[in-house]
């Protein structure tokens, strides 16, 4: 970090803020050993949360760390969904198809809500065209879709790192609603993230009732400000 303080000196720069930090983060007890030397100061502020639900080697422990009526409700979408139609759940396979894969994602991201079609701008369609064959290329990419018929229904996108599932973005087709694609979705992506041997499901930000009933406990995340001064 001293490198980095000296660089941020050399450019004029006065204040590095970084955000959505997890408590563990390396960055913030360095920038903690940083603080009183070379005139800066660092200060943590709370920010948003996190959930983050601990998996488990097994996936009938994992359904018995939910309450009883989360695991009542799992379990009879599952039922429901084995019940009333062929599906299949697999993850989006070798490079040369991951094209059509991305596009079967950013078609199912936009196709129910209008807030997330104007989010995905082309711009931000080329962002996530890189980032998803940015972590195929690391072997990190877990790009999973629920399949109805043979046809498309949800799909998650997370990735894997030090034995932890990110869920990253979602989407799906509100024809299928009835049958709770959208939530059985991340349910069957926690299940394959225990049969993976991840440790631990990361939610990512944000607050949304799906995570809590799935079993993720909330962790504060933190804004961390690196600022200059002058004596």
């Amino acid at each position: 970090m001293k490198a980095v303080a000296a660089h941020l000196r050399i450019e004029g720069i006065n204040q590095l803020e970084l955000k959505t930090l997890h408590p563990d983060a390396a960055v913030i007890q360095a920038l903690r050993d940083l603080e009183g030397q070379s005139n800066w100061v660092q200060t943590v502020d709370p920010d948003e949360v996190t959930y983050e639900v601990r998996l488990p080697a097994d996936w009938e422990d994992y359904l018995m760390q939910l309450n009883g009526k989360q695991r009542h409700e799992v379990r009879r979408k599952l039922r429901r969904l084995e019940t009333n139609a062929a599906f299949a759940y697999r993850m989006a396979g070798p490079k040369d198809t991951l094209d059509m894969a991305t596009e079967q994602f950013l078609q199912l991201f936009q196709l129910n809500r209008k807030d997330k079609a104007e989010f995905m701008s082309t711009a931000m369609s080329a962002y996530f065209r890189d980032l998803i064959a940015a972590l195929a290329d690391h072997q990190m990419l877990r790009l999973y879709f629920l399949e109805l018929e043979g046809n498309p229904a949800a799909t998650v996108l997370c990735f894997d790192y030090d034995q932890v599932r990110y869920l990253y973005n979602s989407g799906y087709d509100a024809h299928y609603h009835d049958l709770s694609v959208g939530i059985l979705s991340k349910v069957l992506s926690i299940q394959a993230g225990v049969e993976a041997g991840c440790r631990r499901y990361d939610f990512l930000k944000g607050a949304e009732v799906y995570k809590k009933r799935l079993g993720g406990q909330a962790v504060p995340l933190y804004t961390c400000k690196l600022s200059l001064y002058n004596t």
